[in-house]
């Protein structure tokens, strides 16, 4: 009575798993944080960075693996990761990096600003983009003066509209205020933080009244800086050991402060 018992434990033991996958197939080298790294590196380990660089592919590759893996978020997600990595090769491929490109490399701009899967969910609490699903298309919308922001598909508000909603951001030359606004003028606008300032401008004190701070211009290029928003480029990068000036482009070479990270 037991025989067609064990004849059916046989045929299960022969039949393939629902969810298995091709044995024959590869992994995706881009499915973890590591493996993404490790192409990132190849990705900006160009000819011409090791030249310019006069720098060892080796070692260009362990150091490019380190600062990939401080950027990216550790609620990694592969979804948009060949996107980021075509720009983090186009950067690097001719030497000479412009101020969207280092955004890339050093801040993880657009189209790197979308390899989080979060650990956030729609309309859940969050500080910053990466606690949310970027991949998806969410992102972290703060309020002013707010510390945390919800997760959300941003909701685009028109001028002169409410924007007081928990997802709604204002459209591009507006900042919320209860309503969308017009942003402060440079020089004679008084304000409380960068968020009400042209993108061109930041909000920063006045020498005569500290108290008081105004909407100026941001640093030219050449000129000092301290961060990136200082900068109208928003790129602010040593040129000593003590001093940083606002720069929209570098190129490559054994004595530019970028090839530290590339060598």
């Amino acid at each position: 009575m037991k025989k067609p018992l064990i004849a059916l434990f046989a045929l299960t033991l022969t039949l393939p798993l629902g969810c298995s996958s091709d044995p024959d197939e590869p992994p995706n080298p881009l499915a973890t944080r590591d493996g993404f790294c490790e192409a990132w590196a190849d990705s900006a380990c160009t000819e011409k960075v090791l030249d310019y660089c006069t720098a060892q592919e080796d070692d260009c590759e362990a150091t490019q693996k380190e600062v990939c893996l401080d950027l990216v978020p550790r609620s990694y997600s592969s979804v948009n990761a060949e996107s980021c990595l075509g720009a983090v090769r186009a950067a690097y491929e001719d030497g000479d990096l412009s101020a969207e490109e280092l955004g890339v490399v050093l801040h993880l701009a657009a189209p790197c600003n979308t390899l989080s899967s979060g650990t956030s969910g729609d309309g859940d609490d969050c500080s910053k983009d990466s606690d949310c699903n970027t991949a998806d298309g969410f992102m972290c919308v703060i309020k002013k003066g707010a510390a945390m922001g919800v997760c959300a598909e941003p909701e685009v508000v028109e001028r002169a509209e409410d924007c007081t909603g928990a997802k709604q951001v204002c459209e591009e030359g507006y900042y919320c205020n209860d309503n969308c606004v017009a942003y402060k003028k440079t020089d004679t606008g008084v304000c409380e933080g960068d968020y009400q300032c042209k993108p061109t401008d930041h909000c920063v004190p006045s020498a005569e009244d500290p108290e008081v701070s105004y909407c100026v211009e941001r640093s030219d290029l050449g000129e000092a800086c301290t961060a990136d928003s200082d900068c109208a480029s928003d790129v602010c990068l040593p040129e000593t050991e003590t001093e940083s000036v606002c720069v929209n482009t570098i190129r490559l070479g054994r004595n530019e402060p970028l090839c530290a990270n590339l060598k």
